[in-house]
């Protein structure tokens, strides 16, 4: 069983949320300027200050997390180097090596010095936890491709990089959506309505267990197929979780591919995280 300094590590390490826990067009070779977010709103988003043009689409490409590789490689772009806080290495949704990344070891973000030797003309961070500060600081180097209103969905976060580099999501869109139609599909004949994600390596039917909030990326990925996400403020016992056309599934703090992808879906991972999570699992 998970205990709770485990649960806040992983929140705190992997980036997930646990209730528990308490684009443009412009003249050829132009960039679109937006103004930064006043003192007076330190809740606003960051907005990019450079954006790319459909006159002159970036070609080399440094990917700032994991979802924006994969959203490079879904769309069959390789990156000049990528960073990520949970590593660019071997996943199982992802069918290419890991490219090179920065040298860099220290909290957050890279810093500029260590991204200079790669010489790109855009940084790929739409799902990237970034400040405004940190967003100045890129937009010093290079072009950046990031979301005005914060981290979008799969299908928003495809449209917006194929939109910046000039490219087709058509055909990864349409492989993302048969696959996860047919999740959906498989869910509704089982009687599920609601999924209650649970964080811990396992508990007994009495033991109180923490669940995923139903506004992370993942709870938002779920609502998204219509869905309800069983989340309690509180942690609950694990058999109260369990009732009829309520999934009760199970993120292992321990397995780093599925807190991967469910700290960051992608149009690639989200699909690979949601059949990983049912595999072999019914409601109440």
């Amino acid at each position: 069983m998970t205990s709770r300094r485990d649960l806040f590590r992983l929140a705190a390490g992997a980036g997930l949320s646990l209730t528990a826990l308490g684009a443009c067009g412009a003249e050829k070779g132009a960039t679109t300027t937006s103004p930064s977010a006043t003192p007076t709103d330190p809740l606003a988003p960051p907005k990019p200050v450079r954006t790319p043009t459909p006159d002159a689409p970036p070609r080399r490409l440094l990917a700032l997390s994991s979802a924006d590789l994969d959203v490079l490689h879904a769309l069959d772009r390789e990156p000049e180097a990528a960073w990520a806080v949970d590593g660019t290495g071997p996943r199982p949704w992802r069918g290419r090596p890991a490219p090179p990344r920065p040298e860099w070891d220290g909290p957050g973000l890279p810093d500029l010095r260590s991204l200079l030797p790669f010489g790109v003309d855009a940084f790929v961070l739409a799902a990237a936890d970034v400040t405004g500060d940190q967003l100045r600081g890129y937009e010093r180097l290079a072009t950046v491709i990031v979301d005005p209103q914060g981290r979008p969905g799969w299908r928003d976060h495809l449209d917006l990089v194929a939109d910046a580099l000039d490219r087709d999501p058509g055909p990864a869109a349409a492989t993302a959506e048969e696959a996860l139609d047919a999740w959906t599909r498989g869910q509704r004949r089982l009687g599920v309505e609601a999924l209650a994600v649970v964080v811990g390596t396992g508990a007994r039917p009495d033991t109180p267990v923490a669940t995923l909030a139903a506004d992370s990326p993942l709870g938002a990925e779920i609502r998204a197929l219509d869905f309800e996400v069983d989340a309690r403020a509180e942690p609950r016992p694990y058999r109260a979780l369990r009732r009829p056309g309520v999934q009760v599934v199970r993120v292992d703090p321990r397995d780093d591919d599925l807190v991967a992808a469910v700290r960051q879906p992608s149009v690639t991972s989200l699909p690979w995280a949601l059949d990983r999570l049912v595999r072999g699992r019914r409601p109440a």
